[in-house]
């Protein structure tokens, strides 16, 4: 059946989320026109975008990530349109409002130990790794912000269809400085100013979803999350019906300190998913619905998905804030409550909030406040961007297959914030807590923890003593060893106990007979690994040519040998590898063993004092 709901976004501060409409058909709205999030069966293309039109619909969002339109559609196309053989579903694309509220400092950065991430030996933070603020903009302004945003590529607005992603409410600016304020020592100018976020050195983009209100809409949330696949996206502007080709970023974490209690349908999840196939990491707020008992299933959506982390608050006692979200899909916790961080300057840009903690500073003299303003604030919002801060510092680190399924991928980053993390509540992952308290320093040293090289000690190996002198030289190849986090300082090759050289790829000389040489590497983290390798000298090939043939004459065994090839005047005759005599090379000989019973004798025969020598042939009783 067609799934037709109306649901909505609301930020996750400290007081539960607003009433949401529930599941129903899809009702007309008060300009006759619904805002719908449309399905299809295949792709989006100019046929699908003609079927909307024809309806009389205005088309905001034609989606790559799903196969889905956002658009405005008159209420009575909403039957035909769910009718329609190619459509999947369609669902609403509603909204509520944020409901929030001011607390007290910060202390959540300090208390999951990322200072110790920062200082050395690790040195981390964060550099170069891409954040995407999905919330109600980001005030690139701020200078505790600035120097993170590339001044041409800030992210995008998709409440008003451009390039200057500015925070409109706040809360966005609240959540980027958590995830990266700078460490810049601004608090120099004022105590009260400057905080230092979990990863300073990442690069911020603002991909602004929400109104002055911090409302939105799901199509908007999809379109940010596209964006951040680095898709080519097909927008169209509703205030100047412009057709826009917006190119998004492929970005390494996405937050999104917002969300619904209510399932926004299949559209929604399958955008979510398929960002996550993509190598997004997502973090999201699991909600301020929780209650002081810690009961209930209270998630809220986007963090409910699979695909995404489901992040609850703690205050500073590591005990659960009273609001958080439970249930089986919390993942992992992080400080939520009297969190301080950067805050937009409410003295140029609208905001409904109370005059934020501080004293905003004129820095740069044009005689306005530069948006020097800070604020506390508690709720999973605050949460969720110390966990997309601690994924940026793993990513910063290195990593390798940590969950083993053969690919390095955001998968193995989600998996190692989960196993660093400090366990809280019940053992193991529990409703409350998910796997724990996120703890940078763990996380980081999970990730960086080194990894076993790979020794390969080359191809098995077969040569001929092409000088007769009985031994061979032959070339070792351990050049296709590997340390995928570092390298390797020490190559040793050795047969049974005995040392015979080092080096890459060394030359030895290898007697008759078969040899089994194991290499051992060692990496410069002192980890090693071995490998081992055949080598087969064999003689060179004489032209001497044996047979034997067994037989019995009163139970006594006897063996009749013919050769042919040998030109020497005597040839040596060996059983079982030694000389039982030496006799004229006339081809024929036979070996009377004059023994009862049975048996197996190896013969070969030699140029008499040489090791030009026949094939071995093998009679058995």
């Amino acid at each position: 059946m067609k799934n037709l709901a109306i649901l909505g976004l609301a930020l996750l501060l400290a007081l539960p989320v607003g009433t949401s409409t529930s599941f129903a058909a899809v009702k007309p709205q008060n300009d006759n026109l619904n805002r719908v999030l449309i399905a299809f069966d295949k792709p989006v293309g100019t046929g699908e975008q003609a079927l909307i039109r024809a309806y009389g619909g205005k088309i905001k969002y034609s989606y790559s990530i799903v196969n889905a339109i956002a658009a405005q559609v008159p209420a009575s196309a909403l039957d035909g349109l769910s009718h329609n053989p190619h459509v999947t579903s369609v669902e609403a694309d509603d909204t509520v409002y944020a409901v929030d509220i001011e607390l007290d400092n910060s202390w959540g950065v300090r208390h999951i130990q990322t200072g110790d991430v920062h200082a050395t030996p690790y040195s981390n933070k964060g550099a170069g790794v891409k954040i995407g603020i999905i919330d109600s903009g980001v005030n690139y302004f701020h200078p505790d912000l600035n120097d993170n945003f590339d001044p041409l590529n800030l992210g995008y607005d998709f409440y008003y269809y451009d390039y200057d992603p500015m925070d409109v409410y706040g809360h966005g600016t609240h959540v980027a400085g958590t995830a990266c304020a700078e460490d810049n020592d601004i608090g120099s100018i004022d105590p009260k100013l400057g905080v230092v976020g979990v990863a300073p050195e990442c690069n911020l983009y603002s991909l602004r979803v929400l109104n002055e209100d911090g409302a939105g809409y799901w199509s908007d949330i999809i379109a940010a999350v596209e964006w951040s696949t680095g898709a080519t996206m097909q927008i169209q502007n509703v205030f100047t019906k412009e057709m826009l080709t917006v190119q998004g970023l492929k970005l390494d974490v996405i937050n999104l300190s917002l969300g619904k209690d209510r399932d926004p349908g299949s559209t929604v999840k399958q955008a979510f998913d398929n960002a996550e196939a993509q190598g997004v990491v997502i973090v999201a707020a699991a909600g301020n619905s929780g209650n002081v008992g810690g009961k209930g299933n209270n998630v809220i959506y986007p963090a409910k998905y699979d695909s995404v982390i489901a992040v609850a608050a703690t205050d500073s006692n590591n005990n659960r804030a009273s609001f958080s979200s439970t249930g089986d899909k919390v993942e992992i916790a992080a400080p939520g409550v009297n969190v301080y961080s950067t805050w937009n300057d409410n003295a140029g840009y609208y905001d409904p909030q109370p005059t934020c903690t501080g004293t905003p500073l004129d820095i740069n003299g044009d005689g306005q406040p530069d948006g020097e303003c800070y604020k506390y604030g508690s709720g999973t919002s605050m949460a969720s961007p110390h966990v997309a801060g601690v994924a940026a510092l793993i990513i910063a680190a290195g990593y390798s297959d940590y969950n083993g399924d053969g690919a390095v991928n955001n998968r193995d980053v989600r998996a190692i914030l989960d196993a660093s993390a400090t366990d809280l509540g019940s053992s193991g992952r529990d409703p409350q807590f998910g796997y724990g308290l996120v703890n940078a320093l763990f996380a980081v040293q999970t990730a960086s923890a080194n990894i076993i090289p790979t020794a390969n000690a080359g191809a098995d190996q077969t040569v001929v003593d092409s000088d007769g002198n009985g031994t061979e030289d032959v070339m070792l190849d351990g050049s296709s060893s590997s340390d995928s986090d570092g390298s390797i300082v020490s190559y040793e090759w050795r047969e049974g106990a005995t040392l015979l050289t080092t080096g890459v790829s060394p030359t030895l000389s290898f007697a008759l007979g078969n040899h089994t040489v194991t290499l051992t590497v060692t990496d410069n983290d002192g980890a090693t690994a071995s490998d081992s390798v055949q080598i087969n000298v064999a003689a060179e090939s004489s032209g001497v040519t044996l047979a034997a043939v067994g037989y019995k004459i009163k139970g006594l065994m006897k063996a009749d040998l013919s050769w042919s090839g040998a030109t020497s005047g005597n040839v040596d005759v060996y059983r079982n590898g030694s000389v039982i005599t030496t006799t004229p090379n006339d081809g024929t000989y036979t070996d009377n063993i004059n023994q009862k019973g049975g048996g197996t004798f190896t013969y070969k025969i030699c140029e008499a004092g040489t090791s030009v020598c026949s094939n071995e042939s093998i009679v058995a009783f």
